[in-house]
């Protein structure tokens, strides 16, 4: 089932420890002989172990080159490639982590696949919570519950929300990053023309559908400007907008036990036909890529931007206005809306090698134990109840205006295993709406009986 994260202040309940949890690796006998190798590697053997990690957050190491002070790192490539250059620098046993060759998001998948087919895998990646099941299912990731005390993991520490995104059927097979979601961006000059402030010139969000375009109609009367910038070609924050809005009427595009269709529905419809409002009334752009809409932004084109929280903290180093990220509205009643997990996973290699293994176990590590230094400088939301308790995350820019996102609005995406591609038939069907002038009630029709099929696989 979807998950919202606890109140952060309660206690972290069910915590996984994964030192003392057994299972992971004992389904098999080979299961259990590689994970006691693994135990067993000496820090003589990793000594000049080289890995590869591949992820999709941008290749930016002409720009970083060998910094390792995180305080100049801004943006999730930066503060990776500097974590990384901290790591080959600092680490104990001499490993060096090399970065495969770099996938957008968008196809970073497609990568990841044709390296498991063709038995070259990296020996780190990045995975989406919602992506994990897919994966391990079909075991091709290594479990981690038998493995990880030689390298210092435990879990205890990680959300409650989290410690669920890296499991499969009970078992471990991933180190936590983030929790991520999509806010409102705001350009808080122009909603102060729009006359869109409160007395202390804080943006005053809409709570219905009517206010949402009212606000739509001031900003475009006062300013000439758009309303809301939403990345809908090539990117999937179009149809995570539609689905957030299908969310705040207490509904999803599956059904509540997870096992069949919901996307005809008449909340679906509702979602679709507002976004399809703001098209219609000028107030946003139907052909905007991320890029596009990023820039119309940042150049004051736009009140508002759909985005995530990934683009925090670059905002607010580069905004040429006031800038806020808040929550983004609720509209339909129900405080809801698009999250997800990155994760570090460790591909099943063919070879087998507990030396490399280890390494990657040592590296994951690493990266979990400074879950800090990657929210901080990127914007999201921490996965570790310590990091989100801390003065110095509470303080940081920005961050009290969305703690609510990570709190009490947003859901987790279903984690079952054909989630990926019940995910790919909403994007395309909510496109032929868009931009193939579908009917909308016969798109949903047909996008609902596709994903019924592929729940079938």
């Amino acid at each position: 089932m979807k998950t919202r994260i606890p109140a952060i202040a309660a206690a972290v309940t069910g915590a996984l420890l994964l030192a003392g949890c057994s299972g992971g690796t004992t389904s098999g006998e080979g299961n259990a002989d590689i994970a006691a190798d693994i135990s067993a590697v000496t820090a003589d053997q990793l000594d000049g172990t080289k890995i590869e990690f591949a992820h999709f957050f941008g290749n930016c190491d002409d720009e970083v080159g060998d910094n390792t002070d995180l305080a100049q790192a801004v943006g999730e490539c930066a503060t990776l490639t500097t974590l990384v250059n901290q790591f080959n620098a600092d680490n104990e046993f001499g490993i060096t982590v090399e970065r495969l060759g770099g996938a957008a998001w968008d196809s970073f998948y497609d990568q990841l696949n044709a390296s498991i087919a063709g038995g070259t895998p990296p020996d780190v990646t990045v995975m989406h919570g919602q992506s994990l099941p897919d994966y391990a299912e079909r075991s091709l990731l290594l479990p981690l519950d038998d493995v990880a005390e030689s390298a210092d993991i435990d879990l205890a520490d990680a959300l409650p929300v989290e410690q669920e995104a890296v499991q499969s059927d009970g078992t471990t097979y991933a180190v936590p990053f983030d929790y991520h979601a999509a806010l409102a961006h705001i350009n808080v000059d122009l909603f102060t023309q729009a006359g869109l402030v409160d007395a202390d010139g804080n943006p005053e969000l809409p709570t219905s559908e009517e206010e949402f375009l009212a606000a739509a109609a001031k900003v475009k009367e006062t300013t000439g400007k758009n309303f809301l910038a939403i990345p809908r070609v090539g990117d999937n924050l179009g149809w995570h907008f539609v689905n957030s809005l299908i969310m705040q009427q207490g509904s999803s595009i599956l059904s509540e036990d997870l096992a069949s269709a919901n996307l005809d529905s008449p909340e679906a419809k509702k979602a679709i036909e507002l976004e399809n409002a703001l098209v219609d009334g000028g107030y946003t752009d139907r052909n905007q890529t991320y890029d596009a809409a990023n820039q119309s932004f940042i150049n004051g084109e736009t009140a508002m931007l759909y985005n995530g929280t990934w683009v925090v903290d670059t905002l607010v180093d580069t905004a040429p206005f006031a800038y806020q990220a808040h929550t983004f509205p609720n509209i339909y009643g129900e405080p809801n809306g698009w999250a997800n997990q990155h994760t570090w996973a460790i591909p099943v290699q063919k070879d087998q090698d507990p030396v490399k293994y280890r390494a990657a176990l040592e590296f994951i590590s690493f990266l979990y134990a400074n879950d800090a230094a990657w929210a901080l400088g990127t914007g999201h939301i921490a996965a570790r109840t310590s990091v989100l308790e801390s003065a110095e995350y509470q303080e940081a820019p920005q961050r009290a205006n969305y703690a609510s996102t990570a709190a009490d609005a947003t859901e987790t995406l279903p984690h079952i295993q054909n989630w990926p591609a019940v995910e790919k038939i909403a994007v395309q069907t909510v496109e032929s709406i868009w931009f193939q002038d579908a009917d909308i009630a016969n798109a949903l029709k047909d996008g609902n009986a596709q994903i019924d099929s592929a729940l079938k696989e």
